[in-house]
């Protein structure tokens, strides 16, 4: 297993800065509003979009800075189905951003392999 330095460089930037900066707006909040953003993120419908969005493109970051392709797998995989269930949720509401949300992580997954 071999550390790819440019891809440290990118994994501590691209995740460290948002992390830091989403988790020090998070500890300003009042109470009721950390309640509610808890609720709202535990929520299936955030889990099954975002979530599995976001941790599929986490994986697939970990996995180049790595070197293991099995890692890299799993996050597609992730992704793929986070798409499809943002597909199904943006349906109800407008079939342009579906399809287009559909377009951009095709676009992602296929500059990923």
């Amino acid at each position: 297993m071999d550390l790819n330095t440019d891809a440290l460089v990118y994994f501590l930037v691209g995740w460290g800065i948002p992390l830091v900066v989403v988790g020090r707006a998070y500890w300003k909040m009042s109470a009721e509003d950390k309640a509610d953003v808890r609720s709202d993120f535990s929520s299936w419908r955030f889990i099954s979009t975002i979530g599995f969005i976001s941790a599929g493109t986490f994986l697939m970051h970990v996995a180049s800075l790595l070197g293991i392709d099995v890692i890299k797998i799993s996050g597609i995989s992730l992704l793929v189905l986070g798409g499809i269930f943002n597909t199904f949720n943006q349906w109800k509401d407008s079939k342009k951003k579906s399809i287009l949300v559909i377009a951009l992580l095709s676009f992602v997954i296929f500059t990923n392999l």
